[in-house]
């Protein structure tokens, strides 16, 4: 009777569907009763002692190179891959395969076989056939490079047993990032950030992107693709504990973040700047912010920083621990890049730095501040990213900023009290932050 089902599956299609969906109805034309073989046998009395349930995983391995019984073809991308398939397997172990082979017309015959037409990415389509293979074979080799392209087909088709493999393959490779840092190697930090911005994946594997993204903040920042990240990305990363960074680099980051996409929107600029833990600024940043009246748009931000100036001035004292408490004053989970070829590239950066501010450009998010120069630098890269939102009101030139309306100039050498001489390029003649309030009012308006 077996035989005769695989056999009529294999010569009607659609009688080969209907058995992969629907449970087919048996009967005995003598009329005898047969055992259902899908439970445990019956007994008398009470169950047997000893029955046991065995299963053999299925597999078709031996026909996926094989034309043998081949009664479809698969073409993808018109023609760049085309595979040559057996209509019973493919609509078993995908129901989506099984309805496009449902819908085939004569109209889609070559060679007396249907042909099925897909379109896929270019990463998908160079993958597909070892989707095929795990839809023969039940077994597939995973690997970094195209596990994602391998989800994507899986999730497409609906082949479930492969996106459990391959969620949990991608889960194992962003542990082992978030876990061992520097020394794992895990997705390209764009990658991560399209997966967490995206709605392909699962909920637990958003939350482990956005870890990624926290742990690899630096990278992330020093990428094109920071200035492309959405502004909810960028305040939950600024908010996060596990922001893998020092403080000066996650504003100057705020700020050409904010500076790439002119954002000129008040509420929106308050809502990341709020984000900020400036007690953990040097004091030298603090001082030019708070005496130049930089937030003076923005009453939350400017409350903040006065708060840390006098976190600065009286955290020593006993009486006053009490009056500095909250996520401001916690510090981030900041891991220093190992001491090996980095920290040499870091030390050039540092010592690039001290030279010239010329380049203001996101390297320069490599530099810790440690004494008044780095701080200064970390400053005027603040500046420099405020200051570039032509047609605006004149920023002013305490810091050497030469102001004409709509042009970009150059200003002079300024010299500031510490003794440390910088020249900023290429700012334009307005103030980025401090008239972000002219154009759209003020948040309690």
């Amino acid at each position: 009777m077996s035989a005769l089902i695989i056999n009529s599956s294999l010569l009607d299609t659609e009688a080969g569907i209907k058995c992969s969906t629907k449970r087919m109805k048996r009967f005995s034309p003598s009329g005898q009763y047969y055992p259902d073989p899908s439970k445990p046998p019956e007994a008398e009395g009470e169950n047997i002692n000893g029955s046991k349930k065995v299963k053999t995983a299925q597999s078709f391995e031996s026909l996926f190179d094989s034309e043998t019984l081949c009664d479809v073809v698969l073409d993808v991308n018109d023609g760049q891959f085309v595979f040559k398939g057996h209509k019973m397997i493919l609509g078993m172990k995908s129901e989506i395969l099984a309805a496009m082979l449902n819908r085939v017309s004569y109209n889609d015959f070559e060679n007396n076989r249907p042909v099925i037409c897909l379109h896929e990415t270019t990463d998908c389509s160079l993958v597909f056939s070892r989707f095929l293979y795990f839809i023969y074979s039940g077994a597939v080799w995973l690997h970094r490079d195209y596990v994602l392209s391998l989800y994507k087909l899986a999730e497409k088709y609906a082949v479930k047993s492969l996106m459990q493999h391959c969620e949990s393959y991608i889960t194992q490779i962003l542990q082992n990032v978030i876990s061992d840092g520097e020394s794992a190697r895990g997705f390209p930090i764009e990658v991560v950030c399209d997966m967490y911005e995206g709605s392909t994946y699962s909920e637990d594997i958003s939350d482990l992107c956005f870890n990624v993204l926290c742990a690899k903040f630096r990278d992330l920042v020093t990428s094109e693709r920071w200035r492309h990240c959405n502004w909810q990305l960028v305040c939950d990363l600024l908010k996060s504990d596990a922001c893998n960074a020092e403080e000066n680099v996650i504003l100057t980051s705020a700020t050409d973040w904010m500076k790439k996409n002119s954002l000129s929107d008040k509420n929106l600029i308050e809502d990341i700047l709020i984000n900020i833990r400036y007690p953990l600024l040097h004091r030298k940043v603090l001082y030019h912010l708070q005496k130049n009246a930089v937030f003076k748009n923005f009453p939350q931000v400017q409350a903040l920083v006065e708060n840390a100036v006098k976190y600065h001035c009286f955290k020593d004292l006993p009486e006053a621990k009490d009056d500095f408490v909250g996520i401001q004053f916690k510090r981030r989970v900041y891991r220093p890049r190992p001491s090996s070829a980095d920290s040499v590239r870091s030390r050039d950066i540092e010592d690039s730095t001290r030279q010239t501010t010329s380049s203001h450009s996101l390297q320069s998010h490599s530099v810790l501040v440690q004494n008044e120069q780095q701080a200064n630098s970390v400053t005027e890269q603040i500046y420099s990213n405020f200051l570039q939102a032509a047609g605006q009101q004149p920023f002013g030139s305490t810091f050497g900023v030469n102001s004409t309306i709509g042009q970009n100039v150059v200003s002079e050498p300024t010299v500031h009290n510490s003794g440390h001489t910088s020249r900023v390029h290429n700012v334009s003649a307005a103030s980025f932050v401090q008239n972000a309030g002219v154009q759209t009012g003020d948040r309690s308006s």
